[in-house]
């Protein structure tokens, strides 16, 4: 099997959750999988600075060339206190969790994580071992991802592939409550899938309102300081792309609690 990349491993379990959400059928092999890979990368320096980089290439956008380029060559400098060697060891503890047969071999996604492991295993191969076509071809490709707006890469992206984000979302969200989902909880859940950013935005007002109408509305002496701290800290959410979901989850959570 060829060495799969953090990102690959992120793109085949966010569809693996994605697709037994949609099926109503949350089986303990999808939820076991990605329990593993949550352990082993918590369990690796080596993982987790790439789970960094290829997060930040992926959701970055920077217009002007030059600042692009200093931006990849930042990120991929971050390896340099490693070899090739011991990031393929890292890659081996993910390959046996991963069926090398479904992974598509035209999809953007998977063509920028590949470009970017090129990146970061050309800057440390030795100079005899060193490809510049491959530095250059894998380069092109990631700084044209880094220069195409998000907005409109992702409406360009195919329907069926889904957010990396909701792994986090799924296993520290809903881990413990995988049996316990009812019709709104998977209601929610696929439309954090499948909602744009804009969308997220105004379901989070959306939660917000309704959270602060029931709290405004319970009148309890011996609550009064706790909801007043409530109400002061929904206002204070502010929409933040990188922790939207997370403030939607809480926002549901608490309304199910106070009905």
């Amino acid at each position: 099997m060829k060495n799969i990349n953090i990102g690959i491993v992120n793109y085949i379990i966010s569809n693996k959750l994605k697709d037994s959400y949609f099926s109503n059928n949350l089986n303990e092999e999808s939820k076991k999988l990605g329990l593993d890979v949550i352990n082993i990368i918590k369990n690796s320096p080596i993982l987790q600075l790439e789970f960094k980089v290829f997060d930040n290439i992926e959701n970055k956008y920077i217009e002007n060339e030059l600042i692009a380029s200093r931006y990849i060559d930042s990120n991929i400098k971050l390896f340099e206190v490693y070899t090739v060697q011991e990031i393929e060891k890292e890659h081996k503890k993910l390959n046996v969790l991963i069926n090398e047969e479904i992974i598509p071999n035209d999809s953007h996604k998977i063509l920028l994580y590949n470009s970017i492991d090129c990146l970061i295993k050309e800057s440390l191969n030795d100079y005899d071992k060193i490809s510049v076509d491959n530095i250059h071809e894998s380069f092109t490709f990631v700084l044209n991802h880094l220069k195409e707006p998000k907005n409109v890469l992702i409406e360009s992206v195919d329907a069926d592939e889904v957010n990396e984000d909701i792994i986090e979302i799924a296993i520290n969200k809903f881990n413990k409550k995988y049996e316990l989902l009812n019709e709104n909880d998977m209601n929610l859940f696929q439309k954090l899938i499948k909602f744009s950013d804009k969308e997220k935005e105004e379901l989070l007002e959306e939660y917000k309102s309704e959270n602060l109408t029931i709290l405004e509305s319970i009148n309890k002496d011996n609550v009064k300081d706790n909801i007043a701290k409530a109400i002061q800290k929904i206002k204070e959410m502010k929409y933040n792309r990188k922790n939207v979901e997370d403030d939607i989850i809480s926002l549901h959570e608490l309304k199910k609690e106070l009905l």
